[in-house]
């Protein structure tokens, strides 16, 4: 995950697979593995903006599975995780314009 378009493409995987399976059939464990290895690889590409929105779909995925919050709340941050991929990746701004 060397460039910003590889952390999209990434990213872009988890989203579809949390959207397709909902958040009570996603393996959260390993989806919170993968989303925290993203998050670093954004803090170093200076995805600040990327960064916030990625940890925070990662605390409240824990969150959710601990009972502690519910699937809507896991689906608002998804759905303004696609919307920054999408932006980004449509060079529609620059990455902390976002």
């Amino acid at each position: 995950m060397d460039t910003i378009e590889n952390v999209c493409k990434e990213l872009e995987k988890i989203v579809a697979d949390i959207t397709a399976k909902g958040a009570a059939n996603v393996d959260i464990a390993g989806c919170v593995g993968n989303i925290d290895k993203i998050s670093l690889a954004a803090e170093s590409l200076g995805m600040k903006s990327g960064k916030k929105l990625i940890d925070n779909l990662s605390g409240v995925l824990k969150s959710f599975k601990e009972g502690k919050s519910e699937e809507g709340s896991v689906s608002v941050r998804v759905t303004a995780l696609d919307f920054y991929i999408k932006n980004v990746l449509s060079n529609q701004g620059t990455v902390e314009e976002i």
